[in-house]
């Protein structure tokens, strides 16, 4: 009975944790198993943004995280619009969970998961004015901030 409690609370415990999506305001940290922002400026007008989330982050909400970052961080140090130098994104598988017999070989419960993380890492750099020539694509901070939503 003892185990059959502990196998019910580990599992209520692992549902609880993976359900949903790494919220924007995670920072990257032990506490948060390695989830979340990550930033770092790596000139006066650029910085390295690095995001990952849990298996419930898909690419689309995690470059939208990033997009918003950007825009944050440009406006803050007085920059209108904003470039990405580059940008990575994937979706990686990074460890299988599952439980199977415990010590005196009896079965206890026969499943497993793949646990997959979205990492996405940008470098941004922030513009005073809108190119025209440019090409790469140039964000405007006011319209990100604007119309991308993200839940804090």
């Amino acid at each position: 009975m003892k185990r059959l409690m502990q196998l019910t609370l580990s599992l209520g415990l692992a549902l609880l944790i993976s359900a949903c999506a790494t919220s924007y305001d995670t920072e990257k940290s032990f506490w948060t198993f390695g989830e979340g922002f990550d930033t770092v400026q790596i000139a006066p007008d650029s910085w390295q943004i690095s995001f990952v989330g849990n298996n419930a982050t898909d690419r689309a909400l995690a470059r939208r995280y990033v997009l918003f970052k950007s825009a944050e961080l440009c406006q803050q140090a007085g920059y209108p619009y904003f470039t990405f130098t580059s940008e990575r994104v994937d979706r990686d598988s990074v460890g299988q969970t599952g439980i199977g017999t415990d010590i005196d070989k009896d079965f206890l419960f026969g499943t497993s998961s793949i646990e997959k993380q979205t990492s996405l890492m940008v470098e941004v750099t922030g513009l005073k004015e809108q190119s025209k020539t440019s090409q790469t694509r140039i964000y405007s901070t006011d319209y990100i901030l604007n119309h991308i939503q993200v839940e804090g």
